[in-house]
């Protein structure tokens, strides 16, 4: 894809009773990391919705992405074949008891469980991220019965095994401890080192930003529009 990848231009989201944020002016070039900061109910997941195409004001904003002016006949399915996304609500929703494995090579599918017979390549490239993340031995162990941090490494693994244009991660320690914070930002820096896929990283803990990660987005409230604005920093 040419630059930029994704670009927001005066983005606004507003309800009858409430502007979320207005005069959102962004773009993500090609080889740049991002992190998304900002407190809870700032926006941070409706300027998701606006990347993914699902959310209904998407089509009133102007938005390029993957070199294509959005509404100009691009399917949300053309969108979403160069997102990777993890998520604690996709967490909730992985409700299927396949394997180890099977969750990774279900990336491939964007589908919550295996429902067709992966190649034998697919199951290399699985076997492959398995062995990345120090998990082979669990190549068969059922998904539920893994901790909690493991799954959320399975889930990345699965987020990047058909190698996106665009990792979206939304909040992906919510819900792990001390450990499982460790394996997940371990993982994380990995892809962003060898740029594996240019990462969008959504959290509001200063904490938990990453070495790697240079290019910031931050809402601020604007006290005077009682609306939040955002400040970017590029580097």
């Amino acid at each position: 894809f040419e630059n930029p990848i994704f670009a927001l231009n005066d983005g606004e989201v507003a309800y009858t009773d409430k502007t979320i944020f207005t005069g959102v002016n962004w773009r993500i070039d090609k080889g740049q990391h991002w992190q998304v900061k900002g407190p809870n109910g700032c926006g941070k997941s409706t300027l998701l919705g606006l990347i993914f195409g699902d959310h209904p004001q998407c089509y009133s904003n102007d938005i390029q992405i993957f070199g294509k002016q959005r509404g100009s006949g691009e399917t949300i399915w053309e969108i979403k074949k160069h997102i990777g996304m993890v998520s604690s609500a996709l967490h909730l929703q992985y409700r299927v008891n396949c394997s180890a494995l099977e969750v990774i090579v279900s990336g491939f599918y964007d589908s919550i469980g295996l429902y067709t017979k992966p190649s034998r390549k697919e199951q290399e490239v699985a076997r492959e991220w398995l062995d990345i993340l120090h998990m082979a031995e669990y190549a068969k162990t059922p998904f539920r019965q893994l901790e909690y941090g493991q799954q959320r490494l399975l889930l990345i693994a699965r987020a990047i095994v058909k190698q996106p244009t665009l990792l979206i991660l939304d909040e992906p320690y919510q819900g792990l401890d001390y450990l499982g914070r460790r394996l997940i930002r371990n993982a994380l820096e990995l892809v962003a080192r060898e740029n594996l896929s240019q990462l969008l990283y959504v959290s509001h803990y200063q904490s938990d930003s990453l070495d790697s990660i240079r290019n910031t987005l931050t809402f601020v409230f604007d006290e005077q529009a009682n609306c939040y604005r955002v400040e970017t920093q590029a580097l």
